[in-house]
């Protein structure tokens, strides 16, 4: 399965965890300099709830992600549609 490759806003990465992002699939968040990998177990309108596994943070964790968008560095989105990588870019 190939990744399929995104530059997008923080808005659009945004708007994309809120609308694709379901329960059961894999994600890594790059929030700044944090990377939460794990799998969705809720998302209720960008609050999602995470089985993370990390190597050094582990079990379930909530990250609302409309209060951390300007956080936002990256997302890659495991579903059963493809991998989806978003990587954001700089608008200064």
């Amino acid at each position: 399965m190939k990744d399929n490759f995104k530059l997008a806003s923080v808005d659009e990465i945004h708007k994309y965890i809120i609308e694709k992002v379901k329960p059961g699939d894999e994600i890594g968040l790059s929030l700044g300099r944090c990377y939460v990998p794990g799998t969705i177990v809720t998302n209720n309108n960008g609050v999602l709830q995470i089985d993370v596994r990390g190597e050094s943070v582990k079990g379930l964790s909530s990250i609302d992600v409309n209060d951390l968008k300007d956080f936002l560095v990256e997302v890659k989105h495991k579903s059963d549609d493809g991998v989806y990588i978003l990587e954001a870019i700089d608008n200064e």
